[in-house]
């Protein structure tokens, strides 16, 4: 059996008392509850004005850095440190190798803090790493 979903914002809605009975008899028509016809009606009334009320998951690291504005990041490395890093439409030179973005684990806006990325050398690439941590309940 699957949790149920639990809603946190509100938003309060004053009507007609023939409008509310219409909502219960919609509601039972359909075999729901009122709050769940309200929110499917209110959610197919965005679609319809052109909103999509479809919540998007939080972008990974990787799509927000790997490419900026349709340049790539890549650093020098020499002796296995990094030298410079720069976004580029193409290979700067020989020795500069693809930089990849990451997350240390799958990020939520809502819940996490992306910190300050580490960056690690590979043989073909550098991957710079941002550890996800949990939002603190005191900061919200």
């Amino acid at each position: 059996m699957t949790e149920p979903i639990r809603f946190s914002d509100s938003i309060t809605i004053r009507c007609q008392p023939e409008i509310t009975a219409l909502v219960d008899r919609a509601a039972r028509a359909k075999g729901s509850k009122p709050s769940e016809w309200a929110r499917q009606a209110l959610s197919e009334a965005l679609r319809a004005a052109g909103f999509d009320p479809t919540p998007k998951p939080s972008p990974s690291a990787g799509a927000l850095y790997d490419s900026v504005e349709g340049r790539q990041r890549f650093a020098w490395v020499e002796g296995g440190e990094i030298k410079a890093m720069s976004y580029s439409d193409e290979k700067p030179a020989d020795d500069w190798i693809p930089v990849v973005h990451v997350d240390s684990e799958p990020f939520d806006l809502a819940l996490h803090w992306r910190l300050a990325p580490m960056f690690t050398t590979e043989a073909e690439r550098v991957v710079c790493t941002y550890p996800v941590i949990q939002k603190s309940l005191e900061a919200m």
